[in-house]
């Protein structure tokens, strides 16, 4: 994929005739290993499905990072009006709703947006912690919690753990050779409380092989990326999410 991406970028680059003028065109595509992107809280899936388990999900996370509730309720009512079609306020900000998306996040980094997020990242950064909560999130995959990859706190988070409940199944998870994500893990759902019927659909013991793969195409001063999320657990390999990304010169 490398070296036919390279040999179509040069041809590319000698540009366009336009008149008199000529265009330049470059074309490339870059790769990512995204292993471990199953092991983050899918917001997505979170936010659009039963609104009681969000919210519950949500809130032991962010008690868990030592962030105020009122802060984080308010924060948990944005993030519902964010992506749910209808125009009502969860809560008592009807600004909640104003300049939405009313739709999926494309974007990790869209949740910066959302009103009340600010504080609530500043609370977790700042408690005894140092939680940087954008990087306990994804948009992608299929929506369930790997436990082979997922951090201590999201895993109690999840399935309903107070804080410091899971840290029998982490030691656990590391197997033999006492090294995380290696051939010998072990994920024992027992360590996690008898009542996994609660949040069995929440999580998966696998870990989802998905690339990133961004093909960028320049023509003249403009730049657009086309951003695909592939797994390669299926044969053939399918993509889980497309978007585009468009920048003006």
């Amino acid at each position: 994929m490398k070296m036919a991406s390279e040999q179509l970028s040069g041809r590319l680059q000698e540009g366009w005739k336009v008149g008199k003028n000529r265009v330049p065109i470059k074309f490339t595509i870059d790769t990512q290993d995204m292993s471990g992107e199953a092991g983050k809280l899918n917001i997505n899936a979170l936010l659009l499905g039963d609104k009681g388990v969000a919210r519950a999900v949500l809130q032991n996370l962010f008690a868990g990072w030592e962030v105020n509730l009122s802060t984080s309720s308010s924060l948990i009512d944005a993030l519902i009006d964010w992506v749910d079609l209808d125009e009502f306020a969860s809560g008592s900000n009807s600004a909640t709703e104003a300049n939405v998306r009313n739709g999926p996040l494309e974007k990790v980094s869209e949740l910066e947006d959302v009103i009340g997020w600010a504080e609530m990242a500043k609370e977790a950064r700042e408690g005894s912690k140092g939680v940087d909560a954008l990087k306990k999130f994804t948009v992608f995959g299929l929506g369930k919690l790997s436990l082979r990859s997922a951090d201590q706190d999201v895993i109690e988070a999840v399935v309903g753990l107070a804080p410091g409940g899971a840290q029998n199944f982490m030691l656990a998870r590391l197997g033999l050779d006492q090294v995380d994500q290696t051939q010998d893990d072990v994920v024992n759902l027992d360590l996690l409380g008898p009542n996994s019927e609660a949040w069995a659909d929440r999580v998966t013991s696998e870990e989802e092989d998905l690339w990133r793969v961004t093909s960028t195409g320049q023509v003249g001063e403009a730049t657009r990326k086309v951003v695909a999320l592939i797994s390669r657990k299926s044969n053939p390999p399918q993509v889980r999410a497309r978007w585009s990304e468009e920048e003006a010169p």
